[in-house]
């Protein structure tokens, strides 16, 4: 509501942005009665996309985002966040998310109210303060996402999400290539060298399309959690489309199991490989932070069948598989902007590899239950 006097604060991640905010970002602020930024300390926060926050000359505490890619690609992802937010609008109970303002299409531009006083996950996760009770809650959360009823309608185009990228795979294109990192290319030459997890990965790929689909984030992370002291939301909606819902349980088990890895070295180094930590060191420290995430694990697993969240016999094996993936996922990830493979992201990368490679085994390991 144009006017609203709504408290804003400043995050420690945010930076101050030194140049003027766009005059189409403008714009759009004042065609939805939002006032101006013009006059305001506006900050930016790190991500793949442009995005400007601050508090307008009419009292309106807003976040804006500005999303990055080629037209058709960026344009999918504006669509899929109006998508979630028609789908949500219309449904019996409001979902908990920042509450979408209006945007313009042409300009990939996104509004929203600003949240007061908030947490992202990874956030308390890093200071080790996410609780049992936030990861349950993250569960039946995502329970009712997965539970969101919808029509044929709501999505009228297929929209096969694009990872794992087996197609890349089997060749990388061009462009993708002229523009890697050295660790890039040397990352995706040990997968595309791996046939037995190539031909998981087309295993896993092609369950989807057996299992019954819903409503799923698609891009699920501990930084799209966010808290504040009364509520628990959930942001990012640019992958939401239909699809198998163990995809997001086993991209949350993922989170947690790739942040265990990567404590492993400690503050000695960031390589667990390193002569500062012994063989038995590294054991250690594994099964020491495996014994601290699994309850979360269990606890957010607790949560989501609570909620009610879709559990067909095979959906722990399946979640166990996306797991792995995730832990892959994110040693490419690391090389994005990274000269060299550290160990330690490549040991989680094996670990993804051993649970891909053999899911069924390893739901009990994860934190799952038991396999059916």
């Amino acid at each position: 509501m144009a006017g609203e006097n709504i408290k804003y604060q400043v995050r420690s991640s945010a930076s101050v942005v030194d140049t003027p905010v766009s005059a189409a970002v403008e714009q759009l602020l004042s065609q939805l009665g939002l006032g101006s930024l013009s006059a305001s300390d506006v900050y930016s926060y790190p991500g793949r996309n442009e995005n400007w926050s601050g508090i307008t000359d009419t009292g309106n505490s807003v976040f804006v985002k500005q999303l990055r890619g080629s037209a058709q690609e960026s344009l999918k992802r504006y669509r899929r966040v109006l998508a979630f937010e028609r789908l949500v609008k219309d449904g019996a109970r409001p979902f908990p998310r920042p509450a979408f303002i209006g945007g313009d299409e042409e300009r990939r531009l996104l509004v929203f109210r600003m949240l007061d006083d908030v947490r992202s996950g990874s956030e308390l996760a890093a200071d080790q303060e996410f609780t049992e009770a936030m990861s349950a809650e993250a569960g039946r959360t995502l329970a009712a996402l997965h539970r969101l009823p919808f029509r044929a309608e709501d999505f009228p185009e297929p929209d096969p999400h694009p990872y794992p990228p087996v197609e890349d795979l089997r060749s990388l294109p061009l462009e993708m290539y002229v523009n890697a990192t050295g660790a890039f290319v040397q990352a995706w030459a040990l997968l595309q060298r791996d046939a037995a997890l190539l031909e998981e990965l087309e295993r896993l790929r092609a369950t989807e399309a057996g299992v019954a689909r819903v409503p799923v984030h698609g891009d699920l992370r501990l930084d799209q959690f966010l808290l504040t002291d009364t509520a628990f939301y959930v942001n990012d909606w640019e992958e939401f489309r239909l699809g198998d819902p163990a995809r997001d349980v086993g991209a949350y088990v993922g989170e947690w199991l790739h942040r265990a890895v990567l404590r492993i070295p400690g503050q000695e180094t960031d390589d667990a490989f390193s002569p500062a930590l012994t063989h038995e060191d590294v054991v250690a420290r594994g099964s020491g932070e495996l014994a601290r995430v699994l309850p979360l694990i269990s606890a957010f697993h607790r949560g989501y069948r609570e909620g009610g969240g879709p559990d067909d016999d095979g959906l722990v094996v399946r979640a166990t598989s996306y797991a792995g993936w995730h832990l892959i996922d994110r040693l490419i990830a690391s090389t994005r902007e990274s000269g060299r493979l550290s160990a330690i992201v490549r040991a989680a990368a094996g670990i993804g590899r051993t649970a891909l490679l053999d899911p069924r085994s390893f739901v009990s390991t994860v934190g799952l239950g038991e396999a059916p």
